[in-house]
């Protein structure tokens, strides 16, 4: 028996994993980063690995047994090389412009842990910026994913209910803030995180491919 299709009036997106395929820039910049200190660069799977906490905690973790005063500069570099160098690789994921014009109608928003001036400036750079009501990074927050308070602003913005509205991320964080003030959840298998915990956080959706979103919603 076919699934009735959801009634979704908001879409969250994340921005890294699902909108942008932004790996190597991150990795980059964050090697750029360790070599200014003297650091030796790490593997692009290991930064990828810290990806999806906020840049002050991959920063942390790839300047392990640094001070908190070398930390802090540290990010703040990472921050500066990474504005002036934010699409050298990266792209926006198959099939992202055609959903978002497919639902321009809708109320969509991002809510991402990537510093708010970077993931602004490359939705810009990439022209999909304007079907965006609101993006909220860390900076206009007091807590992250997976606290739910970006997407609780979402929903205040558009005077929308969160029943109404979809969450859609890489990551458990994602699944996990959308689940706890009941949105609807759809985690996406072809971004950065970790798939098996993706899956163990069981979103209501699961897709390989951005596009499939317009199978379940309405």
């Amino acid at each position: 028996m076919k699934r009735e299709k959801a009634k979704v009036n908001v879409i969250i997106f994340d921005l890294d994993g699902v909108i942008i395929d932004s790996g190597e820039d991150i990795a980059n910049a964050v090697n750029h980063t360790l070599e200014k200190y003297g650091r030796e660069k790490l593997s692009k799977e290991e930064i990828i690995n810290y990806v999806g906490f906020g840049g002050l905690y991959l920063i942390r973790m790839c300047f392990k047994g640094s001070d908190e005063d070398t930390i802090q500069k540290a990010f703040v570099d990472y921050k500066s090389y990474y504005y002036d160098n934010p699409i050298v690789k990266t792209r926006l994921y198959p099939g992202v412009e055609e959903i978002l014009e497919r639902f321009k109608d809708k109320k969509m928003a991002v809510v991402t842990n990537k510093p708010q001036a970077i993931a602004m400036r490359i939705l810009e750079k990439f022209g999909v910026l304007r079907y965006f009501g609101m993006v909220l990074g860390p900076e206009s927050l007091k807590r992250m994913k997976p606290d739910p308070e970006g997407l609780v602003k979402v929903l205040d913005h558009f005077g929308e209910k969160p029943e109404l509205a979809l969450m859609t991320g890489d990551s458990h964080t994602d699944i996990e803030a959308g689940k706890s003030i009941g949105t609807l959840t759809c985690g996406v298998t072809y971004g950065l995180g970790s798939r098996e915990k993706l899956l163990l956080s069981s979103p209501d959706f699961v897709v390989d491919d951005i596009r499939k979103l317009a199978s379940f919603i309405r």
